[in-house]
């Protein structure tokens, strides 16, 4: 399986706090089914006071782990990335090699603040295609405009943009809400990848997409179940070209969504 978003990267942002940390969370990585990790750590256009983010810096910590995880024999593949928080200057930022798209692709992880509305998503996101980059648009499931109304995700979703779903949030280990609010985007049509947005043992938030894969395989079958972890982060990778289902309207009744 494919994860395209964790924090393994040691003593850079939230994520792995050491070099040893982020080792363990290789073997873990391993020991779920994980064979490809892209390291996606937070990253700003104009980094605050308090963020070690550089490009250098994280191509110098990649290079560590990627040694270190060699001398340990361990088979896991890296991907360099970062997850790009959306504001104006982020395209720009891009584009100036100040932040990184997944490995070689046109591809990036973008995320939001929690409280964004809808039209400012919606015109971030589509400054990043209009400069011809493709959107993953990370952990949809925890913003207000989704949870107010999962639906404003389909006009996005037809132009082109992929959502991630967080495997902890499909688990349950999120929350009964989250994992509600989880099974009916996957139900809908509406998740295109799982990803464990993975931070480390300090945080308890280690590798579990292979417990992902089984509630998504339960829910939706195997054949959806490989499309979420393994084929489409594959295509997104190499820029080959995906087939989205169309997404399903959800329904509402006496103020809770459901799945007809």
């Amino acid at each position: 399986m494919i994860d395209l978003h964790t924090h393994i990267l040691h003593e850079f942002d939230d994520g792995a706090q050491s070099l040893a940390a982020a080792l363990e969370i290789a073997q873990a990585a391993l020991a779920n089914g994980i064979t490809v990790v892209a390291t996606t750590p937070h990253g700003r256009a104009i980094p605050p006071a308090n963020s070690r983010y550089s490009v250098a810096l994280l191509r110098e910590r990649f290079a560590e782990l990627q040694a270190a995880i060699r001398a340990e024999g361990l088979a896991l593949e890296l991907v360099a990335g970062t997850e790009i928080y959306g504001e104006a200057q982020a395209v720009d930022a891009l584009q100036a090699g100040r932040l990184l798209t997944y490995g070689t692709s046109r591809a990036l992880l973008l995320e939001f603040p929690l409280e964004i509305s809808r039209q400012a998503a919606a015109e971030l996101i589509f400054g990043f295609q209009v400069a011809n980059y493709r959107v993953v648009l990370a952990h949809p499931e925890r913003y207000r405009f989704v949870r107010h109304d999962p639906n404003t995700l389909i006009p996005l979703i037809e132009r082109g943009t992929l959502m991630q779903l967080t495997s902890g949030a499909l688990t349950g280990r999120q929350g009964d809400q989250m994992q509600r609010m989880a099974k009916l985007l996957l139900r809908h049509s509406m998740v295109h990848i799982l990803a464990t947005d993975t931070h480390g043992p300090h945080l308890r938030r280690m590798p579990d997409l292979a417990e992902a894969h089984a509630v998504a395989g339960e829910l939706m079958g195997a054949d959806l179940a490989a499309r979420l972890t393994q084929h489409t982060p594959a295509a997104i990778l190499a820029d080959a070209p995906i087939d989205l289902p169309t997404p399903e309207p959800i329904r509402r009744w006496f103020g809770f969504w459901y799945s007809s």
